[in-house]
């Protein structure tokens, strides 16, 4: 009997963890939308640095933290680097497309204005793209 419940307590705790991993798994690493943003007109592109947590001096490049609106106008925080020298970086006005899980930034392209859909590309010219 004891067998039993410690078999049937075994295979509840690997069914409990392998709902808690594909949770995990679909929350981290699946698209959940997609978010346009625009670079702000007035960005200035010089050679920085990107930094760690700690703010050590990691690689050359440039982080962007801006407001991106998916297709129904929803607003998120979006953020991405772009790793080389200013010439890298991105131009102002460009319009890019980063494709967001729930909790990180997972895909950054370029894209042309008219693949921004109308109401996005409504929201970026009434409310901008600047993260406070």
């Amino acid at each position: 009997m004891k067998k039993k419940i410690i078999i049937l307590a075994v295979v509840l705790l690997v069914v409990a963890g392998a709902f808690w991993a594909k949770g995990y798994y679909n929350d981290r690493y699946v698209v959940s939308d997609c978010y346009y943003t625009q670079i702000p007109e007035d960005e200035v592109n010089e050679d920085s640095w990107l930094v760690d947590k700690d703010g050590v001096k990691q690689a050359k490049g440039k982080s962007y933290e801006l407001i991106g609106y998916n297709e129904q106008g929803e607003q998120r925080e979006v953020y991405f680097t772009k790793s080389g020298s200013a010439e890298d970086y991105y131009a102002p006005g460009t319009y890019i497309k980063v494709s967001m899980s729930k909790t990180i930034t997972l895909g950054v392209e370029v894209v042309e204005e008219p693949s921004v859909p109308q109401t996005a590309l409504e929201k970026i010219q009434e409310l901008g793209t600047k993260a406070d």
